[in-house]
């Protein structure tokens, strides 16, 4: 038997974690999230409803989760898309060159 062969080359048709369109009540997290751990979305959005009013935690979850899951159909996520269109404008770049200006004028008087 070869151990060393490896199928990195072929694409992988396996469960992906995705917001869905269908069955969604606000973004999908819930729904895409149930479908891929094959529970009911709504005992997810029960989590998520204790976990909002013990503490406030469930809204940030719910966030995070909005942001780095991206939607059935879509390549990226909403950070990655925000991410790549921050990065791009001359604005933040010139901002991060300054910002590095900064530090290495800051290392060289230290």
């Amino acid at each position: 038997m070869d151990m060393d062969k490896t199928t990195t080359s072929q694409p992988t048709t396996g469960k992906q974690l995705r917001r869905t369109s269908e069955g969604r009540m606000i973004a999908g997290v819930c729904s895409g999230a149930g479908r891929y751990l094959g529970i009911d979305p709504n005992i997810l959005r029960l989590g998520l409803a204790v976990f909002t009013i013990f503490g406030g935690a469930g809204v940030a979850l719910y966030a995070i989760a909005w942001l780095l899951i991206p939607e059935e159909g879509a390549q990226k996520s909403v950070a990655e898309d925000l991410f790549k269109k921050a990065s791009d404008s001359p604005t933040v770049q010139d901002a991060v060159r300054k910002g590095k200006d900064a530090v290495n004028k800051n290392r060289t008087h230290a």
